[in-house]
């Protein structure tokens, strides 16, 4: 079965106890459903690029960008505390599915939104993988 990295991170997220304990299934693609309740996590797939050796591409680094959404700063620090922790660092098969040489938390940082009253923690994300879709 072949998945895209963003889809391989929304299970292996699915499948961490840390982070269900503080979302349960609350992970959405792009966008979250218009009556989603907090806490939730947000993916999206920000870019992917080969990498190359001298006779081909021999693998692919995709930039996801987790955005953690809660109503206080305090709450969305302990999601991506645990987000980061299930994901920096991690190599191997990823959800059963994609081989993953490394993965790289590059940037993670709280944006206050005043006019809604919410934080919004974004977790940049660096997976270089095989498996080029």
């Amino acid at each position: 079965m072949n998945v895209s990295p963003r889809e391989a991170v929304y299970a292996h997220l699915m499948a961490d106890p840390s982070v269900t304990a503080r979302v349960e299934d609350r992970i959405y693609h792009q966008t979250p459903d218009l009556d989603a309740e907090y806490p939730l996590i947000v993916l999206n797939t920000i870019s992917n690029q080969n990498r190359r050796d001298l006779s081909a591409v021999f693998a692919c680094d995709t930039r996801i960008q987790i955005t953690v959404m809660a109503d206080t700063l305090k709450e969305a620090e302990t999601i991506a505390a645990a987000v980061r922790a299930s994901l920096d660092g991690f190599s191997g098969m990823m959800a059963g599915y994609l081989p993953v040489l490394a993965c790289l938390v590059d940037n993670f940082s709280p944006d206050y939104l005043e006019e809604v009253g919410q934080t919004h923690y974004h977790i940049d994300l660096l997976i270089t993988h095989k498996g080029v879709d």
